[in-house]
């Protein structure tokens, strides 16, 4: 789910003018803002680069899948995620609990199929966590991301008023002086994360990550070739800040109590989610469990501030697997005639050597 659907986007999908879909891309006047997922638990190096390491195992595979809009747009806008990360325990020749290492890699990926734009980023990420209590198991991590974020729209797929036949179609040549449709920008972010597990049935954990530190110009007219003064050469993308906190309580046998809140702000806009999951062992004696949990998302654009939507999640757990799905439902209008504005997720989470009875990280 974008952080922001701009008054401009939605006109342009009302509208259905490539043309303007190209102003949206490039012009000067709006700012971008970062894709993001509802199961955000379920990407954590997307979450805070401080998440690195933080699980119960040796290693760990996230992914995430993204479908959203595909009852209002002819072509769904598609975003996914794919991270890798491994830990190492630093004892320094002490025998009590030790400070821990995580290092990962995570490539995320944003798809507006309709004009053939996508965005793509790779990002290292390693984090480093301190040892402060055993008895209550208290940590202290801080992360560090950098890598690359890579642009590209396909002008094929763009129209302009120059190309109109005054017949049929679009099909004269166009006379707009292009730029190169291939950008590639440097981008930081760094994270902090706390967790503390007072009681063997309870465990609090909560984060910040600050990402694009540097506020890259991400526009694709910001080139040396392109001398006319009329043409607004900068698109800023904004940092964001990603607050999180969560909490786990057994509160009867076999069931816990997962509250979760995360919330975005990027530029003028903000974004919380906030919700519960419920998760129930199913058998005592294996490590299998029910997961599910009603979440909804309130968004500020600009002067509105509202719940945007409601969102229904449940999963399952088995040993070294967790799998995700969640469906969001959209309260507000894209287009005068009411559509389903409905997003679906499917996320898949593998823990090396995963152990159930320690809650160092937040689990789904």
């Amino acid at each position: 789910m974008r952080v922001v659907s701009t008054p401009t986007y939605i006109y342009l999908v009302r509208k259905g003018a490539s043309t303007m879909v190209f102003f949206f891309i490039f012009c000067n006047a709006l700012v971008s803002q970062d894709a993001h997922f509802s199961q955000f638990y379920a990407s954590p190096m997307t979450l805070n680069p401080a998440l690195a390491g933080t699980y119960t195992g040796t290693y760990r595979i996230s992914t995430i899948y993204r479908d959203q809009w595909r009852g209002a747009l002819d072509n769904s806008l598609r975003t996914f995620a794919a991270s890798g990360d491994v830990k190492f325990n630093l004892n320094f020749g002490q025998t009590s609990m030790p400070d821990v290492v995580g290092v990962g890699i995570t490539f995320f990926g944003d798809r507006v199929p309709t004009f053939d734009f996508n965005s793509n980023q790779i990002m290292l990420t390693a984090a480093y966590h301190k040892a402060l209590d055993k008895k209550t198991k208290q940590y202290i991590g801080l992360g560090l991301q950098g890598g690359i974020l890579q642009r590209s729209i396909n002008y094929e797929d763009l129209s302009f008023q120059d190309q109109f036949n005054s017949v049929d179609g679009f099909t004269l040549p166009t006379g707009e002086n292009l730029p190169p449709n291939n950008r590639a920008f440097a981008d930081l972010g760094l994270g902090l994360y706390y967790t503390i597990t007072p009681t063997k049935k309870s465990n609090f954990h909560a984060g910040i990550g600050y990402f694009h530190l540097t506020k890259p110009n991400i526009s694709f007219y910001n080139i040396p070739d392109i001398i006319n003064p009329n043409v607004i050469k900068n698109d800023t993308l904004n940092a964001k800040w990603s607050i999180h906190t969560g909490a786990s309580f057994e509160v009867a046998d076999r069931i816990f109590i997962q509250p979760r809140m995360n919330a975005l702000i990027q530029g003028p806009h903000a974004e919380l989610n906030l919700g519960t999951t419920f998760r129930y062992k199913i058998s005592k004696t294996e490590a299998k469990y029910l997961l599910i949990g009603p979440y909804i998302r309130g968004v500020k654009n600009y002067n509105n501030l509202g719940v945007e939507s409601v969102i229904a999640m449940a999963g399952f757990e088995m040993n070294n697997f967790i799998i995700g799905f969640s469906y969001d439902q959209n309260l507000k209008n894209l287009v005068s005639d009411r559509r389903s504005l409905s997003s679906f997720e499917l996320s898949i989470i593998y823990i090396g050597e995963h152990h159930n009875d320690d809650n160092f990280c937040p689990q789904w």
